[in-house]
């Protein structure tokens, strides 16, 4: 299935229901770099038309793939368990003090400003 391709007006349109922020994570972005998610995946039935999509930074668009919201905001709860578990230096970070681990309910960007 081919994609829709988005005019700029379109493009900005989208930029701007987040305010020129990353929907996820918040980090503002550069309209240029900025990426277009599709929040319900295509792959897995969602619609490519503006109601589906979102602006996003690389990052998370990459880290969120074809994952539903809340399949991406439980692989997010999971990263300090396979930090601590694959990472050595995350490890002695921790013991140093130099990073303290919070536990944090997992909000996107997105869901504070609606």
């Amino acid at each position: 299935m081919s994609r829709k391709k988005l005019n700029q007006s379109e493009r900005k349109k989208i930029f701007n229901k987040t305010d020129g922020h990353c929907a996820y994570c918040g980090t503002e972005l550069e309209f240029g770099k900025m990426q277009i998610d599709h929040i319900v995946p295509i792959s897995r039935g969602g619609e490519d038309d503006e109601k589906n999509m979102i602006a996003a930074c690389r990052s998370c668009n990459h880290y969120k793939s074809t994952l539903f919201l809340e399949e991406f905001r439980s692989e997010i709860e999971k990263w300090h368990q396979r930090l601590m578990r694959d990472s050595v230096t995350y490890k002695n970070a921790i013991r140093y003090g130099v990073v303290e681990h919070k536990s944090k309910e997992i909000v996107f960007y997105f869901e504070t400003i609606q």
